[in-house]
């Protein structure tokens, strides 16, 4: 009898006595002659390896302890592996390009591939979400609702008179309540505040009743500017649903009356929307640099209203389109298992989906993986840096490595064709997330003249005029690489031997990102040695602020410590002075009366 024929509970039983012994365990090692039949029927989770990849021998312990706990805690799927090298015909048949590869087969069909990281907990998430429940006599279904165009609908008219409304610490909370709202915190004297005035008060003549859009004066409303965390002015601050709900943002975009509008329009239209047609999708494909697809049951609507919550601090950046269509599960290979799954479309590619997010019934719109990878996946492949999207991509909170290209205007279009060339290239070298070793990476252009004097401070890039290029290809050959890790402070410009990052290779910037990402390659400092020093102390000053606000009583009891430990250091050092000069003046006296008396 075949070893994958045998009943669990007698294989759950040896797998645990063998576990208890101490011997290692091993899945089922599958040939071209077995493997069909292995397969065929149920659920088998497979690992395709080649002995000589050191990923497969660095996995190896952790999938021979998944093949003892599964065993256990997912008896309904079989597990083995097939070595390549030994099993080359069978590996192309099962289309293997990468190793290890693992693949989870239902009934003799390839139904899904593991692509996140190599992980005990998600190894066995994964598994788990392919295990079908056991039918259970269900309630009857409530009345199925009509299909919304696009959900979050105010409940109440927005900013009616199309006025700034002017907030206090009374009227703060049940104004935000009601709905969206753009918020300026300012001061009366500060010269940026009141060249913002007039753009602010056309913006809420814009977004008459679509968004409130209000301020508070921060002389006046001290306390509530502060437990707002507002360090300058002006501040803009984002709410997408009341005071303390999710999708509070501060923005950091342009001031100008066109940045403000068109980031107000996109945020207040923030939803998922639905499609009607599976054509329509392939219209928001061709002109969105980056959208998320929720592909659901046609009887789960609720699933529409926790998706639009969870997708609150995107700001309606990506949108969010929903469809119940099987033809586009099927697209995207969406095994039946899975009662819904978000996938990320990025460069006008539904071939090589970035990734996707399986979901469950249970699961919430607080749920921190979920909000985690809606904000993990918002950023194009490639993007130009400007004052309106330097913020979002290099402070973005996932703290993604950061490809910058340096050039002229002139050359704009040819440097942003290039890097969209090579971000697709990167996708497909990373089988479509883009990601090495859990860092996102992003190509990008600057202006070098208009930033002249903030890369020539921060990565050392100076502006070049000087007309010695013979031609166009020769200059965009001569293109100044680096790769910024922002949230660090550092970036590299060469790979780990050395050798400066040149635009027009794949292979050079490939391997000065991976050198990178892996820490192999020498990184330099952004900031000055005093800057650091500044930083460090102003971050260690801010610890001490939040300790002392947090516990002001262990910190007056930890003062009163340190108080008495200096105090009894001095006292000792001074009574020890004060013990030695009166032995001194004893010895003094002493000596004189010796010398001084007759004998």
């Amino acid at each position: 009898m075949h070893f994958l024929n045998l009943p669990v509970s007698l294989l759950s039983t040896s797998f645990l006595l063998l576990a208890a012994a101490g011997v290692p365990v091993s899945s089922t090692e599958l040939t071209a002659d077995n493997f069909d039949q292995a397969v065929a029927k149920g659920l088998s989770f497979i690992e395709h390896f080649s002995p000589y990849c050191h990923h497969c021998r660095d996995f190896k312990p952790t999938w021979e302890q998944l093949v003892v706990e599964a065993k256990e805690e997912i008896p309904q799927i079989k597990m083995g592996t097939v070595d390549c090298i030994m099993h080359g015909d069978l590996c192309d048949k099962n289309g293997i390009k990468g190793y290890p590869t693992l693949l989870m087969f239902e009934n003799g069909k390839i139904v899904d591939s593991f692509t996140g990281p190599r992980e005990l907990s998600n190894l066995k998430k994964f598994m788990k979400r392919h295990v079908k429940e056991e039918p259970k006599s269900a309630p009857p279904l409530p009345p199925k609702p009509a299909p919304a165009k696009l959900l979050q609908t105010p409940k109440v008219i927005l900013n009616p008179t199309g006025e700034v409304l002017a907030l206090s610490g009374e009227t703060f909370s049940t104004t935000l309540s009601k709905g969206p709202a753009f918020v300026k915190f300012f001061a009366p004297w500060c010269g940026h505040c009141k060249k913002l005035a007039p753009t602010w008060k056309q913006l809420a003549r814009h977004m008459q009743n679509k968004l409130t859009v209000a301020e508070v004066n921060c002389d006046d409303h001290s306390a509530l500017c502060k437990s707002q965390g507002i360090q300058g002015y002006p501040t803009l601050v984002w709410f997408a649903q009341g005071e303390d709900g999710p999708g509070r943002s501060e923005y950091n975009g342009g001031r100008k009356l066109d940045p403000l509008k068109t980031f107000a329009e996109k945020a207040s239209s923030a939803g998922v929307q639905v499609l009607e047609k599976d054509e329509e999708l392939e219209k928001h494909v061709a002109t969105d640099e980056v959208l998320y697809l929720l592909l659901h049951s046609s009887d789960d609507s609720h699933i529409l209203d926790t998706i639009r919550d969870a997708s609150a601090p995107l700001l309606g950046s990506p949108q969010i389109f929903a469809s119940s269509s099987s033809a586009l599960r099927s697209h995207f290979s969406i095994p039946s298992s899975s009662p819904w799954a978000l996938v990320v479309i990025k460069d006008h590619d539904t071939k090589l989906p970035v990734s996707i997010f399986h979901g469950t019934t249970s699961l919430s719109a607080s749920d921190p993986e979920l909000r985690k990878w809606l904000l993990t996946h918002r950023l194009p492949t490639s993007v130009e840096l400007t004052r309106d999207t330097f913020q979002g991509v290099m402070n973005a909170p996932h703290a993604p490595l950061v490809v910058i290209t340096a050039g002229p205007e002139a050359l704009k279009e040819k440097i942003m064709q290039r890097l969209r060339d090579v971000g697709k290239k990167w996708r497909m070298r990373t089988n479509g997330s883009g990601v090495v070793r859990g860092r996102e990476v992003v190509y990008a252009w600057m202006d070098r003249g208009r930033w002249a004097d903030w890369m020539k401070s921060m990565y050392g890039i100076k502006d070049k005029h000087d007309g010695n290029h013979d031609s166009e290809k020769d200059e965009l050959e001569d293109l100044k690489v680096l790769i910024a890790d922002h949230s660090k402070l550092i970036y590299y410009d060469a790979d780990r031997s050395g050798k400066s990052i040149k635009f027009t290779s794949s292979a050079s910037i490939f391997s000065a990102v991976e050198d990178a990402a892996a820490g192999k390659s020498t990184y330099k400092n952004s900031e000055s040695t005093i800057e650091r020093i500044a930083r460090n102390l102003s971050a260690k000053m801010q610890s001490l602020e939040a300790f002392v606000m947090a516990h002001p009583f262990k910190f007056v009891l930890l003062l009163i410590a340190v108080f008495g430990a200096v105090f009894w250091v001095l006292s000792r050092i001074v009574g020890n002075d004060v013990t030695t000069a009166q032995q001194g003046q004893n010895e003094w006296r002493e000596y004189k009366g010796k010398n001084g008396r007759l004998d």
